[in-house]
């Protein structure tokens, strides 16, 4: 007699699997060009099995993306812990905020070529906003650490904000986002071959921090 707490274990070790190989081979190619029985075949799982945990490739593409985004927020969420972000001020928020998009380039450049090659896709296979809305759900953590930076910064003054938080957030987003993602697919070639772009990123927070640098807040 099958147990079923056994059975309910091994079922999700599947779609773990699933999601793992889906997200190694979809950040080393477009997604468009890998095949499901492809990632079922690398997983050691049946087509059949996969079709049974995935409607089809749309849902296990959000599905990787979903898991990918959640994960890198817990881990940012600990690092954040570990500063005491709750005592940052809104400068110190602002540079926080900017400072994981250079970790991601540093350290989670599988994340970026997984995301680039997710935006096209999604594009694409005209998902819809009903396919869409988890995903979005999951990304709402960003916006939500976001309006830390502004909520604090009104009432401590460290930075200089002009602008509505909407715009401001997307702006900083696509730059961050498309800076990050282009250093790390080589789009944009560097001076000297194979060099790593972390300093120009850091530059370019730099830039980012001067020009929202209040003259007139507290500070620490």
């Amino acid at each position: 007699m099958r147990n079923a707490f056994q059975d309910e274990i091994e079922m999700e070790e599947r779609r773990e699997k699933l999601l793992e190989t889906g997200f190694r081979l979809f950040s080393r190619s477009s997604i468009e060009s890998v095949k499901l029985t492809e990632i079922a075949e690398e997983s050691g799982i049946g087509i059949a099995t996969l079709y049974r945990y995935f409607e089809n490739k749309s849902t296990l593409v959000i599905e990787i993306g979903i898991k990918v985004w959640r994960g890198y927020f817990e881990e940012v969420y600990r690092m954040y812990d570990e500063m005491n972000g709750d005592d940052m001020s809104g400068e110190e928020e602002l540079s926080f905020f900017l400072d994981c998009f250079i970790d991601l380039y540093r350290n989670h450049k599988d994340i970026l070529r997984f995301n680039r090659n997710f935006d096209t896709y999604v594009k694409h296979s005209r998902c819809t906003a009903e396919q869409m809305r988890p995903f979005n759900d999951a990304m709402g953590i960003f916006v939500q650490k976001f309006h830390t930076v502004i909520s604090k910064s009104q009432n401590d003054g460290t930075l200089n904000i002009t602008e509505p938080e909407e715009k401001m957030f997307i702006n900083l987003l696509y730059i961050m986002l498309s800076v990050t993602e282009m250093y790390t697919d080589g789009l944009v070639y560097p001076v000297i071959e194979q060099r790593d772009m972390t300093a120009e990123l850091f530059e370019l927070k730099e830039m980012i921090m001067k020009n929202y640098k209040s003259t007139h807040g507290t500070g620490k």
